[in-house]
């Protein structure tokens, strides 16, 4: 027999996910260093802290997570399994979840976009696995092979491979083994 799910609505399960990014996380002011026009007695611009505004005259704030946003957290916060949450943000079985695990998803996705630009002295790998994996992206690689000929597209893979043999028995021609 199943078990009742926890959260029956959206808003429950958003509310739920909510209170895990507030444990994590807190909302600061936006600042910059800006000169009073006075100088200390080594001759030194005396600088303070001003709110930075956007362009309709509002202090910016910035939510700051003091402990990374991440669904295996957000499972432990929820009382839930991986797996439960993979299946709840699969929307043909769960359409009454879409709205909430799409957020939260949003969210997620919202604050590996800000590391993988943000991040000066930190690597990025991480972040471009989990967004590659888990999120959609890819790295468009392309690989040109030469001129296209019509004979060349029309050869078997079989045929591809006898001639690339042939061609390394032949040895590797001098331009492409040596360099600039």
């Amino acid at each position: 027999m199943a078990r009742e799910r926890k959260f029956k609505s959206s808003k429950a399960l958003r509310e739920a996910a909510e209170k895990y990014l507030d444990s994590i996380s807190r909302t600061v002011e936006v600042t910059e260093q800006v000169p009073t026009g006075n100088l200390d007695d080594k001759g030194h611009m005396i600088m303070e802290e001003k709110a930075v505004l956007n362009d309709r005259g509002e202090v910016i704030r910035a939510r700051e997570y003091l402990i990374p946003p991440t669904v295996v957290g957000l499972c432990l916060h929820l009382g839930i399994h991986r797996a439960t949450w993979a299946r709840w943000c699969d929307h043909q079985a769960h359409p009454e979840l879409e709205e909430a695990t799409e957020w939260v998803n949003s969210i997620l996705r919202l604050w590996n976009e800000e590391q993988l630009l943000t991040r000066s002295d930190k690597g990025v790998k991480g972040i471009m696995f989990n967004l590659q994996n888990n999120y959609g992206y890819s790295q468009k690689v392309e690989v040109e092979a030469g001129p296209q000929t019509r004979e060349a597209q029309t050869l078997t893979t079989q045929e591809k491979l006898a001639l690339l043999r042939e061609l390394w028995e032949q040895g590797v021609p001098s331009e492409v083994g040596d360099g600039p």
